[in-house]
């Protein structure tokens, strides 16, 4: 997010103000910043937008092993895609459950990216593994 910020002077008074210049198209989402091997984990996210028309949009999940390699076919991974409507003042809600491997030790990444037309929005998190 750019912030433009500013002086204005009134008189004797010194008013300072800030005017946040927003993506029309924003992921939130609040991932763990720990697992353990096989927990199963449900990320809840939702899309905010400021798009006036009716678009639909995508919205996929990845996940990185350390070596910043693909390893959806390790974890259990079951809906890495889905698809939404931008819909006037209304937010999309979703949610993307995922399963860490047994044996996995380490850390990985997981990556969101929203795409409407030729607006896009990505988020990328570290998640650290926690011993047994």
């Amino acid at each position: 997010m750019k912030r433009l910020m500013g002086l204005i002077i009134l008189g004797s008074i010194w008013c300072s103000f800030a005017i946040a210049q927003t993506s029309p198209l924003h992921i939130k989402c609040t991932p763990p910043k720990n697992l353990k091997p096989g927990a199963a984990f449900l990320l809840k996210v939702e899309i905010q937008h400021q798009i006036a028309e009716e678009k639909t949009g995508e919205l996929s999940f990845s996940i990185f092993n350390a070596s910043k390699n693909a390893a959806d076919g390790w974890f259990l991974n079951f809906f890495p895609f889905q698809y939404f409507t931008t819909i006037q003042n209304e937010n999309y809600t979703t949610s993307f459950p995922f399963t860490v491997p047994h044996d996995y030790k380490g850390s990985f990444a997981i990556e969101l990216v929203a795409k409407v037309g030729n607006i896009k929005d990505s988020v990328r998190y570290s998640i650290n593994t926690l011993n047994k």
